[in-house]
């Protein structure tokens, strides 16, 4: 870790260090499921929605599991 690192993109770094050996023994409904219900999943889903650009390392990581983001420029008008 730098000093110059996004503090969200290091917690985003390790929470993907922790979802990616659950990812690996799922099959894909119950990874829908692991995303729609687990926290340390919408952890993930909350750095998303803050910082759509890290969607690539996301999915490169844990599959297309999480919905890409859309482009919006306001993300806190999308709480439904």
């Amino acid at each position: 870790m730098t000093e110059n690192e996004n503090p969200d993109h290091v917690k985003l770094t390790e929470l993907l260090e922790q979802a990616k050996p659950l990812m690996l023994k799922m099959y894909p409904d119950q990874q829908k499921v692991w995303v729609a219900e687990s926290p340390l999943a919408q952890e993930i889903k909350s750095i998303l929605a803050n910082h759509p650009e890290y969607y690539a390392e996301i999915r490169a990581v844990v599959g297309g599991v999480f919905p890409e983001p859309t482009a919006k420029a306001d993300a806190s008008a999308s709480g439904s």
